[in-house]
């Protein structure tokens, strides 16, 4: 089946969707808190958000493939250099256009938006295989290890105490039974910092009690210094892990924390190919490894890398929701739990009209998401709703 079209398409809408409306305002640790003038949100310093869209067409089908790009520069990588070299391939060698993509890139890729631009390119052609199939995404992955998928609500701000009491509330009713917090306090902030971050954790432990997993997320806003102690004070409140706290790059920063902790370590999130999972596996510097199917190199990447970690005794549990993310986590034997960017219930107001920008996306009911047996992702784009995506349907 050779790829007659490869099709590009940038949207000015954040990947994440409502749940980046209701998070970048609230104060949290970042790689940025050092510095006063970026320390109070994200928003202070983020990029513009958007995505990158790719349609691939072969033999009367087509895939769609996506992932962030709010600098534009993941389509420049898609238009100029990586189309000319999926043009007239074969469409199901998935593994071979890979390798050539990553080795084209490499003077200016190995990470980054190279590799984000590589993955939108491959989860479009897993699209496209299961669509020609018949199948779905999984059942070509060799097959679902489960039916339903454990989803854990991942949200909660550092706001307003009653606001996040309220929230966490909510999530027990709608049945989730694990969900993730955003640490308030940075390194920078010292003392007063670590008080702070602990008075956070512990009215969530309190809130929601101990029959809940709470986890909680630095963003890379300390060092290694402040985290060691964080981990210490921590101890009495049964986290089932502490996210990036530490640089993605702070390799040996990570080795000594995770030799330190007695709480779970991970990382992931930013870090790219098998090759950079293979160096935190091989230094002992996770716990768990969260790698993102958009970013760190698509379907193709993910379940090598979950691979790696199945052979090292680490689980994979990875960064964000998607609808590749479920198809890959399904067919994983070491995955354990799905992220899900939640809205809280105090922001549903104003941000439950927003459109999405793809349809048949995975529903989570009761904290548990469902497959389904539609071929390819399952998903298709919302082109009625967004004009822009009219010329790829």
């Amino acid at each position: 089946m050779k790829i007659d079209q490869v099709r590009i398409l940038r949207l000015e809408q954040s990947l994440w969707g409502p749940f980046w409306e209701a998070q970048k305002k609230a104060p949290s640790a970042s790689p940025l808190s050092r510095y006063a003038e970026y320390a109070g949100s994200l928003d202070s310093w983020w990029w513009p958000q958007a995505l990158v869209i790719v349609r691939i067409d072969a033999g009367g089908y087509h895939g769609i493939g996506w992932a962030e790009d709010g600098t534009g520069a993941a389509q420049a990588v898609l238009e100029r250099h990586f189309k000319g070299l999926l043009e007239g391939q074969d469409a199901g060698r998935i593994e071979r256009l890979w390798d050539i993509l990553y080795r084209a890139s490499i003077p200016y890729g190995r990470k980054g938006v190279a590799i984000e631009a590589l993955s939108a390119v491959d989860i479009a052609l897993w699209d496209l295989a299961g669509k020609a199939a018949g199948k779905p995404v999984h059942a070509l992955l060799g097959g679902a290890l489960r039916d339903r998928l454990p989803v854990y609500a991942s949200h909660l701000q550092p706001v307003a105490n009653d606001l996040l009491v309220e929230e966490a509330r909510a999530y027990m009713e709608e049945g989730y039974r694990a969900m993730k917090t955003r640490f308030p306090a940075h390194a920078g902030m010292g003392a007063a910092g670590i008080r702070r971050n602990v008075e956070h954790i512990a009215l969530l432990r309190e809130t929601i009690g101990a029959g809940v997993d709470l986890m909680a997320d630095a963003y890379m806003g300390w060092d290694l210094r402040f985290a060691r102690r964080m981990t210490k004070e921590l101890e009495p409140f049964d986290l089932g892990w502490i996210e990036e706290p530490l640089l993605p790059d702070e390799l040996d920063a990570y080795v000594a924390l995770c030799r330190h902790s007695r709480i779970p370590i991970s990382h992931g999130e930013n870090e790219f190919t098998p090759y950079g999972f293979h160096q935190i596996l091989q230094a002992r510097a996770a716990h768990v490894l969260q790698p993102d199917v958009h970013r760190a190199g698509g379907i193709t990447a993910v379940r090598k890398i979950a691979a790696l970690a199945e052979a090292a005794g680490v689980e994979v549990i990875p960064h964000a929701f998607s609808a590749p993310t479920v198809q890959v986590m399904a067919a994983l034997p070491n995955f354990r739990i799905l992220e899900y960017l939640t809205v809280p219930v105090w922001a549903r107001k104003n941000l439950e009209e927003m459109v999405p920008v793809f349809l048949g996306e995975p529903r989570v009911e009761h904290g548990e998401v469902g497959l389904n047996d539609r071929p390819g992702l399952g998903i298709e784009l919302n082109a009625d709703a967004y004009p822009e995506l009219k010329p790829l349907c």
